[in-house]
């Protein structure tokens, strides 16, 4: 008998102080973006080797390549044309912003990286290392001509810079004690005014557009800070959630702009302050997907529109390694979210160990990310694929046993998260093998005692508790007859040993394994070889 064993830019109307709403944002096409100047109703980004210029409901409309190592966007004053820092190709682009074309190219010393205009004249930031050889460069605005180096302290590395009127601010990025500066700007010549340090990293600086006063953001203290030009003494300070990234002043000088790279607080991501009262007038937390929290702002983006009613910044959504960058179309009412449908097709496994493929569509949405969840008694497994421009994403998972598929769109702003679930089964493989010593003769194996027989019965993609009924048979002439049947339970492996209890001598006796299927795995069987004790 049987025996047994046991995973922004934004766009705001800042007239009214609000709770922090959420705002809604739009995907770019954007890879590397690095500044943003909005001029002539547009919105210039530098992205890598190009210029990318965008509406504002952050389509881009035009490309302008061989822009080498394009990093900050400058308008002029009167938003005619934008100035470009090429810092690998030791020039400063210029476009005009209604044939959206580049008209003039003006040279400068090598590395520069960031600009301003004060006065007459167009400011350049250069370094081209963290070696502390970073420096102030000059050109006429107007012309590229009189090129000019402006005395200074030794500098950590290219320096952040603001300009209007005749005022020059300049900060030094990427040490703790954020050294800032002030300069007067005389025809071709800026002599130095005051400087400090802020005691935090530098994140950005401005100058108010009457040159009286200056700002910086920087990550601590948390907050945007405002100096009297001449003397940099404390003129004022807008407190905000970690971590101050970006500051800028609105055209007509009556509010602050900060971009605040924090992933929790009430006061925003995107912000903006009354001078005057010190009252914070926006309130925006940008997030393009309503699962993630607020992303990143792009540090160098934030720039006011012309008549100060808009204040835009890229968001930087790092998630899954892979960056994507967005902006806010509007601020104010969200308009209410559409209703999305996704809709799931799975393709079994076709033989033991094969990956289980799933297809998610989520119509009308495209480059959107899914989240692909296999649970079941083998655990949880994620993948995540973006939709194709049909709306389709395709994957195929590790299958260690049956389970469920659920295809999850997470929705944004603007549309309702939905989803979609499948079952599916592996196909299992039983196996019957008999182990012990014995001498095996035409494919019989000859025992000397019962005891000496122990035979090893399992089922692929193991799910804990499955089980299987045993069947000992005996040979009569050439037919078999079954002489008991078992159940017996498997262990987490899949496994379970069997043995005699008691046997005839010279009979040939044989175990079948049958596993009948459940909701995780297909039937299979297996038969050993023939088994004769004495």
């Amino acid at each position: 008998m049987i025996g047994g064993v046991a995973a922004s830019l934004l766009a705001a109307s800042p007239a009214v102080a609000t709770a922090a709403p959420n705002t809604p944002t739009a995907a770019t096409t954007l890879t590397k973006p690095m500044s943003m100047a909005a001029a002539n109703g547009r919105l210039f980004v530098s992205d890598g080797n190009t210029v990318a210029v965008l509406g504002t409901d952050g389509t881009t409309q035009k490309s302008l390549t061989g822009m080498f190592g394009a990093r900050d966007v400058l308008a002029s004053t009167d938003g005619a044309k934008v100035y470009v820092a090429l810092s690998q190709a030791d020039a400063i682009a210029v476009i005009d912003t209604t044939t959206l074309s580049e008209v003039a190219r003006y040279s400068t010393s090598p590395c520069p990286v960031h600009l301003a205009v004060a006065g007459a004249r167009l400011f350049y930031g250069a370094g081209c290392a963290n070696d502390w050889k970073g420096s102030i460069g000059s050109v006429d605005a107007a012309t590229g001509t009189d090129p000019q180096t402006v005395a200074t302290d030794q500098m950590y590395t290219a320096p952040f810079l603001g300009g209007a009127v005749s005022t020059l601010v300049a900060g030094v990025p990427g040490i703790s004690s954020g050294p800032l500066t002030t300069f007067a700007v005389s025809g071709s010549s800026a002599t130095e005014l005051a400087a400090i340090n802020t005691g935090g990293f530098l994140g950005g600086v401005s100058v108010s557009p009457d040159g009286t006063k200056v700002a910086s953001a920087a990550g601590s203290p948390y907050q945007l800070s405002q100096f009297n030009a001449t003397t940099l003494a404390a003129a004022g300070t807008f407190t905000t959630d970690p971590y101050p990234r970006d500051v800028e002043y609105s055209h007509d000088g009556t509010m602050l702009g900060g971009g605040i790279d924090s992933a929790y607080g009430t006061n925003g991501n995107v912000v903006a302050f009354n001078i005057a009262t010190g009252t914070q007038v926006l309130k925006g937390i940008a997030h393009p997907k309503a699962a993630y929290n607020r992303p990143d702002v792009v540090p160098g983006t934030l720039t006011w529109s012309a008549d100060g009613s808009r204040l835009y910044t890229l968001l930087e959504d790092a998630g899954n390694g892979d960056a994507r960058y967005y902006l806010a179309a509007g601020f104010g009412t969200i308009p209410a979210p559409a209703a999305t449908t996704t809709r799931l097709r799975l393709a079994p496994p076709t033989k033991p160990g094969a990956k289980v493929g799933a297809t998610a569509t989520v119509p009308g949405h495209p480059g959107v990310p899914v989240r692909f969840v296999r649970t079941g008694p083998a655990g949880t497994a994620t993948v995540t694929a973006t939709t194709n421009g049909a709306g389709v994403a395709s994957v195929r998972i590790a299958a260690p046993s049956g389970g469920t598929i659920t295809a999850y769109y997470d929705g944004d702003d603007l549309n309702i998260a939905s989803s979609a679930k499948a079952t599916f089964k592996t196909v299992t493989r039983a196996a019957a093998k008999v182990s012990g010593q014995y001498k095996k003769v035409h494919g019989v194996a000859y025992f000397h005692s019962k005891a000496d027989v122990a035979v090893k019965l399992s089922v692929s993609s193991p799910v804990p508790g499955r089980k299987v009924s045993v069947l000992l048979q005996s040979r009569y002439g050439r037919a078999w007859k079954t002489v008991q049947t078992k159940r017996f339970a498997l262990d987490r492996a899949g496994a379970a040993y069997v043995g005699f209890s008691r046997a005839t001598q010279r009979v040939g006796y044989r175990f079948t394994v049958k596993f009948a299927g459940d909701a995780y795995g297909t039937p299979s069987s297996a038969t050993t070889m023939t088994v004769v004790i004495g």
